[in-house]
């Protein structure tokens, strides 16, 4: 725990705002309900997945979705990172992310990590750095390009796959070709004012410490953001800080008719122009 005991938060009614997205979306827990009815139908689309563990803890557990290939190339993989402000979510949420990239060739991994306000976000940072290398020292036996291992997360996992860019990530350990961050939180500084903080117990030295936005990037993998088109004004500024730190940033168009929730149905949608710029990524040549 960063915190023995939940604080008195001095709530900044303008970050509360911007970032406590359950209370902005009204559909918030609709939508959430209906991810795991998509995730389990996913589960039972999909032959061949298999759960395995990553580490000797409860929460270091990741299901693999094996690529749809027809050759016996070796397919590149994506670590899917799910959300909830590091305090929520499970794996099995969001499976339904796997089958439209598995049917375009791409190998999904999605795991868990440790939720506060239990564990920091120094542990997640450790277990997703772990399942990275996990994946990454798995390859052939997965049917992986080791050279293609992208990372991808939604909110919170969106920071989280961000900063496998920074010291806290893998580096030469398991060398990633990208990050993509979905509605991705960089800087942590305004949460630090909001309700949310209530479980997490940062305070601003902390936050300051695990911003990707405030952090030095290593390595040049190619790092893609996107928000929704109706996102809160927070999540924009969010994207744009990133951007401004790391210069190079590739900020995709912002998905039309989505907010902070509905933004993974895209993963849903054959014929989403977002979708088709996720998998363009995903799929490109090693050597582009």
């Amino acid at each position: 725990m960063q915190n023995d005991t939940a604080r008195e938060i001095d709530i900044d009614p303008h970050n509360e705002a911007n970032y406590n997205v359950r209370q902005r979306h009204a559909d918030a827990l609709d939508v959430m309900s209906a991810w795991k009815r998509y995730a389990a139908e996913a589960r039972e689309q999909l032959a061949g997945w298999r759960e395995a563990a990553f580490g000797s803890g409860d929460d270091e557990r990741i299901d693999v979705f094996p690529a749809a290939t027809e050759n016996e190339a070796k397919a590149p993989a994506v670590l899917f990172i799910h959300g909830g402000y590091w305090q929520g979510g499970d794996k099995r949420d969001v499976s339904f992310v796997a089958p439209l990239l598995v049917r375009a060739g791409v190998t999904v991994a999605i795991n868990n990590y440790a939720l506060a306000p239990g564990a920091s976000l120094d542990t997640m940072l450790a277990q997703t750095r772990a399942a990275l290398r996990w994946l990454h020292g798995n390859a052939a036996r997965l049917g992986i390009d080791a050279n293609r291992l992208y990372v991808m997360g939604h909110s919170a996992g969106g920071h989280l796959a961000a900063m496998m860019l920074t010291e806290h990530g893998t580096n030469d350990d398991a060398p990633l070709r990208g990050a993509i961050a979905l509605s991705g939180l960089f800087d942590l500084a305004p949460l630090v004012t909001t309700s949310i903080n209530r479980a997490l117990g940062l305070d601003a030295a902390q936050a300051q410490r695990l911003s990707p936005a405030r952090l030095e990037r290593c390595g040049r993998a190619p790092v893609y953001t996107l928000v929704g088109a109706d996102e809160t004004p927070g999540f924009f500024e969010q994207q744009a800080r990133l951007g401004e730190h790391w210069h190079d940033v590739h900020a995709l168009a912002p998905a039309t008719g989505k907010h902070h929730y509905t933004i993974l149905d895209v993963f849903r949608e054959p014929a989403n122009a977002t979708l088709a710029d996720l998998t363009g990524i995903l799929t490109r040549n090693v050597h582009d």
